[in-house]
């Protein structure tokens, strides 16, 4: 157990991260391919390896479908507060429909896929971050290589897929990699969302915030992969200050001009200077983007609503209403989309997950 930073060090293993620092690709290919082996090794373990720990054992395919997601759709439901959040009550509500009924394969299956170690031979020297694991469909682990791919490059996943499906002769659709690549990126959004409304001081807020957003984003996509629903991008938000934009300007350059100190201080220096970036784009531009989320809604539902708390309350009858009803997913899947790629526009240039408002997720098996 160390103190500072606290931490648990179970094991001591050589090698780094980031196949994408090889330099030769030949060898890139084979630490990849190496790893796509184990995983398939990993996927092979009888269940009954896992009795001493007690993991509990999905057996319907809905349950081996959901049993990652439906914890934290559990936690989500108890820490948002009674908040109407129409977002992701939406995607459990589409997540719970189209459960793939084909699927009974079970396996253990790391969820946050795609982390290994190399070492400076090519050898593939361990498999790490283990947190975000438990049984289920082993497809999951694939789609979970693409959040991954969009920090660590893993090359081209489509060939990776079917090198794992000629090693264990499983075969893997499209739809499936975008159910379980939207069931994965809400995962994150069940359990980051409401640290929106409630977050603690030592958080950095608009690094979550990033990622809120953009695995939501990348959900709402594979939705629409998933249900071949065409996206649009809406267009650009209008700057209309709410108030003196001169102001977080100027408390940026307040922040970043404090004396330096330790990497921690720097770092949170730093992530203040984001929050205040932040807040002066949602002064130049948060009229125009809340505006144009209540017209969304309005014409969506037929409802006019009051204000912003209205309208997510409204839009929450909504889906429980109408969730499921023939055109309504495609509808949702479109507002939200607008919804989302508004906020990413509200994140540009703040801080460094800033990266995340460009990013889109590596297509697999994209016929």
């Amino acid at each position: 157990m160390i103190d500072d930073p606290l931490c648990i060090v179970m094991e001591m293993l050589p090698g780094r991260i980031d196949s994408a620092t090889i330099a030769d690709a030949a060898q890139q290919r084979k630490v990849r391919e190496d790893f796509m082996a184990i995983i398939a090794r990993v996927h092979a373990l009888p269940i009954n390896a896992f009795d001493a720990v007690r993991l509990p054992v999905p057996r319907t395919a809905e349950e081996i479908a959901l049993n990652l997601y439906a914890p934290s759709q559990a936690i989500f439901a108890e820490r948002i507060g009674g908040r109407p959040w129409p977002l992701m009550e939406f995607a459990w509500s589409w997540l719970t429909r189209n459960v793939p009924k084909d699927r009974d394969r079970l396996s253990f299956v790391n969820f946050d896929g795609g982390q290994f170690l190399f070492d400076d031979a090519g050898h593939v020297t361990g498999l790490i971050d283990f947190e975000v694991s438990s049984l289920g469909d082993p497809a999951a682990e694939l789609s979970g290589m693409r959040l991954r791919d969009s920090t660590e490059k893993l090359g081209d996943l489509t060939a990776l897929v079917r090198h794992y499906e000629t090693l264990t002769g499983d075969t893997i659709s499209r739809k499936l990699i975008e159910f379980h690549t939207a069931g994965f990126c809400g995962v994150n959004g069940f359990l980051m969302w409401p640290l929106m409304f409630d977050s603690a001081p030592e958080q950095d807020f608009v690094a979550y915030q990033h990622y809120c957003v953009a695995t939501s984003r990348w959900m709402i996509s594979a939705m629409a992969a998933h249900d071949d629903v065409l996206l649009e991008d809406p267009p650009g938000p209008t700057r209309d200050p709410l108030g003196f934009a001169q102001a977080s300007r100027h408390l940026v350059r307040h922040v970043k001009a404090m004396p330096c100190g330790d990497a921690a201080a720097d770092y949170q220096r730093d992530s203040v200077a984001a929050q205040a970036l932040h807040l002066g784009r949602v002064n130049d531009y948060g009229q125009s983007v809340r505006a144009a989320h209540i017209a969304d809604i309005e014409s969506l539902t037929g409802e006019t609503p009051a204000d912003w708390e209205a309208a997510q309350a409204g839009l929450s009858r909504w889906i429980v209403e109408h969730g499921g009803e023939p055109g309504t997913d495609a509808a949702l899947i479109r507002l939200f989309h607008h919804w989302l790629k508004r906020q990413s526009f509200l994140l540009e240039g703040c801080g460094q997950a800033a990266y995340l408002t460009e990013v889109d997720l590596q297509p697999i098996l994209d016929d």
